[in-house]
Parts: C-alpha cells; sequence; structure tokens
C-alpha cells in the first residue's frame, strides 16, 4: 500500500515537473528556448490564400494583439501541453493500468519527463493532433451515441490534416481501424468519413504551398519573430517545398547519413516499452509474414505510414507518435482486459534507467555532446537555485 503511494506521488511529481519545465520555457521565457524549426512551423498561415499546415499559425494571427506573434505562440504551446497531460491522465485512468504501468509510461522514452527534460516533441504539431485523437478516444468512452462519435471523428479528422498532413496521415488509420473493430460501425458509415478525409486531404495537396506563400508569410513576421528563427531553411521556407524538393532536401540526408539503421534501436525500445507497459509475452505473438500481409490486406489504409517513412525525413516524429496511437489506441481496445503489474522486474528497472540515458531526437541523430548529462545538471542547479532562494 505504501509503495503504491510512493509510485503515485513520484508520477504526480513527473507531471508537475514538466508543466514546470515547459512554462520555464514558453509563457515564462523572453527568447526562444525551443526549436527553432518547431517555432517556424507554428507560424504558418493562411497569407491571404489557403496553405497547408495553416491552421494553427492562422489561429495564433486571430488570437494576437501586438502583431509580435512569439508570446502568443508560447501561450499555446503551454496551453497544449497541458491539454496533452490531462488527456493522458484522464484516459489511462479510466483503464486499468496500475500504478508502475503508468509510471513505465511517463519515464519510458517517449514520456513527458523525457520530451520536457530534454526540451523536445512538447512544441511540435505533433502534439496538436495527439490530443485532438485523444479527445476522439475519451468521446467514445464517454458516450454511446453513433452521431456525436461520428461528427466528433469527422471534425477531429479534419483538423488534424489540416494542422500537419503527415502526421494525419499517421492518425486516421488508428481512427479508422477502432471504428471497425471496437465501435462495429457500419461500412457505409465508414465510406462517408474515408470520403470527407480524402477530399480534405485532396484540397491540401492541390494547396500544398509555393514559393510566393512562403514569401509572404516570411515577410508577414515581426523583426522580433524572425530574429528568433536562425535557421535556413525553416518550416515556413518548406512550405514552398514540392515532394520532389521534400525528398532530396531531407530523406536523401537520412538514408546517405551513415546513421539510418541505428533506428532500429529507437524501435527496439518501441517494441519493448509497449510489451513491457502491457505485459504482453512476445513469444505469443503471430508475427509471420503471412499474418503480417493478411492485416495489410484486410486493413490497406495502414500502408500509408510505412510510405510516410520513405518520403519523409522525421524519423523521430513518427515512432513517438506511432507510439501514443499505439499506446491509447491499446487502451481503448482492450478496455477492462489488460493485464496488470503489481509488482518490480529487473526487465522493467532496466527499460526506465535506459530510457531516463536516452533521447530519441525528433529528425535525425544526435552523434556529438553530452546533452543527457547537461540537462540533468540543469535541473538540478534550477532545484538547487530555487531552494537556495527560498532559504534566503
Amino acid at each position: 500500500m505504501i509503495k503504491n503511494k510512493i509510485i503515485k506521488l513520484s508520477s504526480l511529481t513527473i507531471y508537475l515537473l514538466s508543466l514546470a519545465q515547459v512554462a520555464k520555457r514558453t509563457v515564462l521565457s523572453e527568447t526562444l528556448e525551443y526549436s527553432p524549426w518547431s517555432f517556424s512551423e507554428l507560424l504558418v498561415s493562411y497569407p491571404n490564400q489557403f496553405t497547408r499546415r495553416g491552421l494553427i499559425g492562422e489561429v495564433v494571427q486571430v488570437i494576437d494583439q501586438d502583431s509580435i506573434l512569439f508570446d502568443t505562440v508560447n501561450d499555446i504551446v503551454f496551453v497544449n501541453f497541458t491539454v496533452f497531460i490531462l488527456l493522458s491522465f484522464i484516459l489511462i485512468k479510466l483503464s486499468n493500468l496500475s500504478s508502475i504501468q503508468h509510471f513505465i509510461y511517463l519515464t519510458s522514452i517517449f514520456g513527458i519527463l523525457n520530451l520536457t527534460l530534454f526540451n523536445q516533441y512538447y512544441h511540435r504539431k505533433e502534439m496538436f493532433v495527439l490530443n485532438l485523437f485523444m479527445f476522439v478516444l475519451l468521446i467514445i468512452r464517454l458516450t454511446s451515441n453513433k452521431n456525436v462519435i461520428f461528427i466528433t471523428i469527422s471534425i477531429c479528422s479534419i483538423l488534424m490534416i489540416l494542422i500537419h498532413e503527415g502526421i494525419a496521415m499517421i492518425s486516421i488509420p488508428f481512427i479508422i481501424f477502432i471504428c471497425k473493430e471496437y465501435l462495429r460501425i457500419p461500412r457505409n458509415i465508414l465510406y462517408m468519413y474515408s470520403t470527407i478525409v480524402s477530399l480534405t486531404f485532396l484540397i491540401v495537396i492541390i494547396s500544398a504551398g509555393s514559393d510566393a506563400a512562403s514569401q509572404a508569410i516570411w515577410n508577414g513576421l515581426s523583426e522580433f519573430d524572425k530574429s528568433q528563427i536562425i535557421i535556413d531553411p525553416n518550416a515556413i521556407t518548406a512550405i514552398g517545398w514540392s515532394l520532389f524538393d521534400s525528398f532530396f532536401k531531407t530523406t536523401q540526408v537520412l538514408i546517405f547519413s551513415g546513421s539510418m539503421f541505428l533506428w532500429t534501436f529507437y524501435l527496439i525500445l518501441f517494441a519493448v516499452t509497449l510489451t513491457l507497459i502491457f505485459k504482453v509475452n512476445p513469444y505469443r505473438l503471430n508475427l509471420k509474414v503471412s499474418t503480417i500481409k493478411s492485416f495489410f490486406i484486410e486493413e490497406k489504409y495502414f500502408l500509408v505510414i510505412p510510405v510516410l517513412f520513405i518520403v519523409g525525413f522525421d524519423w523521430g516524429r513518427w515512432i513517438f507518435t506511432l507510439f501514443h496511437l499505439c499506446f491509447f489506441s491499446y487502451l481503448i481496445l482492450k478496455k477492462d482486459n489488460i493485464k496488470t503489474i503489481s509488482n518490480w522486474s529487473f526487465p522493467i528497472i532496466s527499460l526506465i534507467i535506459v530510457s531516463l540515458l536516452t533521447i530519441m531526437p525528433e529528425c535525425c541523430l544526435q552523434m556529438s555532446g553530452t546533452t543527457v548529462s547537461s540537462n540533468y545538471y540543469r535541473v538540478f542547479k534550477s532545484i538547487q537555485i530555487t531552494i537556495q532562494s527560498l532559504l534566503n
């Protein structure tokens, strides 16, 4: 009983520490403390024309009052991360996961401790898409009204595509699968949903952006906002890229970087983390080629995911998103039939240690520096300074 309370207190501490770290780097910061690419991506809007990935930037433009978008973007990033924490916490509590399983999730390389400690992902657009996905799952858990569910799923899917079509390509197959396997939605309704999604994708592809749109967005920024974007190219200039440009400017870097197969380590951690959290026996999994082939024949919409890995550069973002999609989908598909963990084991402790000492980059592997130790030292010094100021 006492052990369980300690674990729950530790999880609560992780939530509060993560919120504090994101607040420090966003709403309490006067300079950009996260990726310039993420910041520029959040500034992509509709410069008098519809442009892919422009929804969040347009919301920023509408909310902002002083033409300096920096503070408005930071406010939105912080609020969105807070919503992410609340939704994930609620969905976990609605399941029958034990406090140990909850703790493994929080301390994994995909958990909020890792992503806030190492200043990654919380500022990316996948966090907005994941929030929409979790909101859909929450509605599914709270109501059995198929009309409400269909409207929610359709609206959230459209918003996903308008936020980031790449992340939406990964997320929507999971929604369709849940509709088929969990909700048992009739085929004609699924066709209607698929038509809505396909038309939205088509509109986004047609309005993929151009150099003129990219230049218009850039010229509309304040000098202060421009000064925060210290990289070139950035997400705004990338709006003008064609599929051909994207492949040769990003994917070829991944393929010929000499580190592509090092991603295998993160894929192994992906599988190990899920199997340990959900107490799945890997030896009982049917991973025969014929079984996998049959699955993709039956669920063809999942084929867009490996395609995205081929044409897209940001493997870290794809893996991070896939983990959460798999995690929360499993929670709802298995519901109360998830095996619980009541005791610590050597594999669990080993996974937590490895996770605390591992960083999964958002796009490309970082092969230099001591980012792990420097970030732990930074957090330690921050706590030390805070305690000293309170005592004085």
